[in-house]
């Protein structure tokens, strides 16, 4: 049973106009970013789609069990085994009026002739796909972490040798990365994560300091956060959904914060030892004069030209 012949109807129109014959060029990621793009669109024409969607680790991720109960069809089956959208050459419109099924069809089209040229999907179409969905988050905070931050670390990631031959450029860039981020952090909405997101950022400086890579201690904060950016931040999503979300971030959080604990511990007791020990005071302050000028007599000066 189709409870929602509208949503029925978009998400069948969208992928008859973006990929009828199910090729592997507009995928779940396209597919999921463009469907959420047409429902902001078209509350702006005062068409609510009723799309279920919440703000996940990569950006809106459509809730299934809602859409299947809408729509009457799962969301796996508009996939392919490869995560291609499945083709799909005629959408159900039974019941929906003709004016209303030409404003979608105009906006699907429109969203879609962003990043074709005819029928030709332009290079790179995904990413400013991905990008322009990212551009309606609801925190300053989550563009920067993701789409800035950990793009950052990838890049690295793709480089290794560079955290030997230009780390100073590297830790500046991640420390200025880091204070942005303590500057936009969401206290008001997130305060359950407050303590925490401190205690991560502490982490994260020392992490720089000994020149361990932030990797895997980003990713790992990355899910923490977003397991209550969910519940904060959803459209559509039923009560006893977001419940379930919630009491899943509360269980999780307190194993969370007490791995991230050893890790600053670990990190702390590492920078520790790397520092280099601190001058003995019971050596006389000339013996300490006497050794350095010996130290610098001994080192070859180059030539004065």
């Amino acid at each position: 049973m189709v409870k929602n012949p509208l949503l029925k109807y978009t998400v069948e129109a969208l992928l008859v106009e973006a990929n009828p014959s199910g090729d592997p060029f507009f995928r779940k990621t396209h597919f999921y970013k463009t469907l959420f793009l047409l429902h902001q669109n078209l509350k702006k024409r005062e068409i609510d789609l009723g799309l279920p969607y919440c703000w996940y680790l990569h950006g809106p991720l459509i809730e299934a069990t809602t859409f299947e109960e809408q729509t009457g069809t799962p969301l796996t089956g508009y996939l392919q085994p490869d995560g291609a959208t499945a083709p799909v050459r005629h959408a159900h419109d039974a019941g929906l009026a003709e004016g209303e099924k030409q404003v979608v069809l105009k906006e699907i089209r429109k969203i879609l002739g962003k990043y074709r040229s005819g029928a030709r999907w332009e290079e790179g179409y995904g990413t400013r796909l991905v990008g322009e969905a990212y551009n309606l988050a609801p925190f300053p905070y989550q563009r920067t972490f993701k789409r800035k931050y950990l793009d950052y670390l990838v890049s690295l990631s793709n480089e290794p040798r560079l955290y030997d031959s230009a780390y100073t450029p590297i830790s500046r860039n991640l420390l200025q990365y880091l204070d942005t981020l303590i500057e936009q952090f969401p206290e008001n909405e997130m305060s359950e994560l407050l303590d925490t997101y401190l205690e991560w950022d502490d982490t994260a400086r020392i992490f720089v300091e000994i020149r361990e890579p932030l990797n895997g201690l980003s990713n790992q904060y990355w899910e923490i956060f977003c397991s209550l950016l969910r519940v904060r931040k959803n459209e559509n999503v039923p009560a006893e959904t977001i419940e379930r979300w919630e009491r899943s971030f509360v269980q999780d959080l307190p194993i969370y914060d007490h791995g991230l604990e050893t890790a600053h511990e670990e990190a702390l007791g590492r920078l520790e030892q790397d520092r280099p020990p601190a001058p003995d005071p019971e050596i006389d302050p000339i013996v300490r004069r006497l050794m350095a000028y010996a130290r610098d007599s001994a080192t070859v000066r180059p030539r004065e030209m």
